[in-house]
């Protein structure tokens, strides 16, 4: 995570300046002072440049971290191809050529293009491997370098030549790059009759107006109730996790309090209205330890306001508020200047002071309830909440793990997505088509053909795992990301659960409307 050192570089040498032309009979004592330890910090930097033989630019962004690590963990500067990113991420689109690339042991390879995108549009493969771009190998390439590649202007043109399975020479390809959707929400499906589903991997500036369309969508679908999964979804921009409250819960209730970096200034505070909720329906919001800012900030309004239950583990617990403040075009910094407060008046800040590095890489309590500690506070309808940092579920659940022996094997080795390419180069498959015995013969005899290392003693011990893994590649491949996420949401624990507490989130949503006309009957009396 990036450090306060680069937010501070610009704005310490403008001041260096303007105290440098103080006449130095009217400074006073603590400008002399300033200009002392600037006039150090330069040498130093002036140094650095000359004997160390890192480049300039390389020094002076060390510096700038150096400094800003001093203040929070949160703060950070953006360097141009970091601030473009962001940009991008945030605008919810960009130009390219529209596919999910991977660094593998094999090269960059193609995981998913996207429907309709300009490289789906002229045949790239799920499994094809970028062996150039415009001329240049992307042997030794990061995922993220040949990212960068591969995106530019709008209408402009891109080659690539790819490997493919069973052709012996590279394939050329001309792209031209278009516009990508980059949305907010990764999944939307019903679950079942009733239960419709929403995975928000990010707030961005679109992710408002996708949640409404997807409500609606599902709705035409027979939705009831709703699982919202904010797992992994690290935050982003306040308005959209302010824009999806509104839209989920009851006209003027509170969403977040904002205070001062210290917590002690008056509160901003920012509510609902009348006009964006849409119709209420029980909800279920699923959390885990990767859930921070703007997704604590939902499902803090969630639970504060018993608008639903909360399921999984612990957010992370980041309440910095920080400030995007553009530096010319092409980057910017990120200060923080504020904390976020749920509408009880709990901080969602995690103290880390004691472990940074446990803060920022926390180990995951999975195999027993994270402990109610912290101050209690009070939900609308009276249930016990804790400011312990982050949000605390309602109901704890445990997440699967893969064994070390199937890590190896997925992650590590790619084995199973490498697999299920091969195979629909010559099968078919049916979605929910259990893997046989067969398809498991083919898989391990893949396996020592291709001599991908493994302990052939545990292959029986993990065999469900495989069996699932199998299936899971085999539905993104023959089909897509989406059906792949679908299919595994059917055996997902905490998904489960929520399915299983679904009547008791109705029986706390029916309290919930209770106690709103009650109280829009005293206020009309």
């Amino acid at each position: 995570m990036k450090s306060w050192l680069k937010r501070y570089w610009m704005p310490l040498v403008v001041v260096a300046i303007a105290i440098l032309y103080v006449p130095l009979s009217g400074r006073s004592e603590s400008e002399n002072l300033k200009v002392k330890n600037l006039e150090l910090f330069s040498e130093v930097l002036s140094v650095l440049r000359k004997e160390s033989g890192e480049p300039a630019q390389k020094i002076s962004e060390y510096a700038i971290d150096g400094i800003l690590s001093t203040l929070d963990p949160h703060s950070s500067y953006f360097n141009e191809a970091e601030w473009k990113r962001m940009r991008e991420d945030q605008q919810g689109s960009y130009f390219g050529i529209g596919s999910t690339i991977q660094e593998q042991d094999n090269g960059i390879v193609i995981i998913s293009p996207v429907k309709g995108g300009p490289a789906d549009r002229i045949g790239i493969r799920s499994g094809d491997i970028i062996r150039e771009i415009n001329g240049e190998t992307t042997e030794g390439v990061s995922s993220a370098q040949a990212q960068q590649k591969l995106r530019g202007e709008k209408n402009t043109v891109v080659n690539i030549k790819i490997q493919r399975i069973g052709i012996s020479e590279l394939i050329p390809y001309t792209i031209i790059r278009a516009e990508i959707p980059n949305n907010s929400l990764y999944a939307v499906f019903m679950l079942n009759p009733k239960t419709g589903y929403i995975l928000i991997r990010d707030f961005g500036e679109t992710t408002n107006d996708e949640f409404k369309k997807a409500i609606l969508n599902l709705k035409k679908q027979g939705m009831e109730n709703l699982i919202l999964d904010l797992r992994g979804n690290g935050g982003g921009l306040l308005n959209a996790a302010v824009g999806i409250s509104k839209q989920i819960l009851g006209p003027s209730q509170l969403i977040v309090s904002i205070k001062g970096r210290d917590g002690t200034d008056d509160a901003e505070n920012i509510s609902t209205d009348s006009s964006d909720t849409l119709d209420s329906f029980p909800i279920i919001c699923l959390i885990n330890r990767g859930s921070a800012s703007a997704s604590e900030i939902v499902s803090g309004a969630i639970q504060d306001h018993d608008r639903g239950l909360i399921v999984g583990t612990t957010s992370w617990g980041k309440g910095l508020v920080q400030s995007v403040v553009p530096l010319g075009r092409s980057r910017g910094v990120a200060i923080t200047t504020a904390r976020y407060f749920t509408p009880s008046g709990r901080s969602i800040q995690r103290d880390y002071s004691e472990s940074l590095d446990d803060y920022l890489n926390p180990e995951q309590e999975v195999d027993r309830v994270f402990e109610q500690t912290g101050a209690v506070f009070r939900t609308d309808l009276g249930r016990k909440v804790y400011a312990s940092g982050g949000i605390n579920p309602d109901f704890f659940v445990t997440p699967s793990l893969m064994s070390p022996w199937i890590v190896n094997l997925r992650l590590r080795q790619n084995a199973f997505f490498r697999f299920a390419v091969i195979e629909k180069e010559n099968r078919n498959y049916v979605i929910g088509q259990p893997i046989s015995d067969i398809v498991l013969n083919r898989f391990r005899r893949w396996l020592d053909e291709t001599r991908v290392i493994y302990d052939e003693s545990k292959w029986n011990e993990n065999i469900d795992q495989i069996k699932e893994l199998l299936a899971l590649e085999f539905t993104n491949i023959f089909y897509d990301v989406q059906q792949g996420h679908k299919f595994l949401m059917q055996s997902d624990p905490s998904v489960l659960k929520a399915l299983e507490l679904m009547p008791e989130a109705q029986v706390l949503f029916k309290r919930r409307q209770l106690l709103d006309k009650t109280k829009s009957s005293n206020s009309n009396t």
